[in-house]
């Protein structure tokens, strides 16, 4: 029972980690720097994770490389994520609370710290 249950995760595992290939090709959560990774898990992951994530976007680690050069749900001709461009960024434009975004500015309730907004940037502007 057990060797079953552990065979079937191992699996799943593997499975996930395709579909994060398939998404984003020649990216992976290994990419992401740990204070990018940590404003996300502070701020996002709340909200943006399980099987049903608002506007199908997941900021978990295993998947935030999926939203490298993905169209915004809200704004589909705005890319969430232009590597090397924060400003052409949906995302940055969401957190930055830029008039003519669609929808809430994100995170709701209380915005994010000038360095977190900074961290964000940077790395965003270091995507290649």
């Amino acid at each position: 029972m057990k060797r079953t249950a552990y065979m079937s995760l191992g699996l799943l595992v593997l499975a996930g980690a395709g579909v994060a290939l398939v998404m984003a090709p020649g990216r992976s959560d290994g990419d992401i720097p740990a204070d990018v990774l940590s404003v996300f898990k502070k701020n996002c992951v709340r909200c943006h994770t399980g099987p049903k994530p608002p506007k199908g976007l997941s900021l978990i680690p295993a998947k935030i490389a999926s939203a490298f050069e993905a169209p915004s749900a809200e704004v589909p001709e705005t890319k969430l994520i232009v590597p090397g461009d924060p400003g052409a960024s949906y995302l940055m434009k969401k957190v930055r609370r830029e008039d003519g975004i669609a929808g809430k500015p994100m995170p709701p309730g209380k915005a994010l710290a000038e360095e977190e907004i900074r961290i964000l940037e940077a790395w965003i502007s270091g995507l290649k």
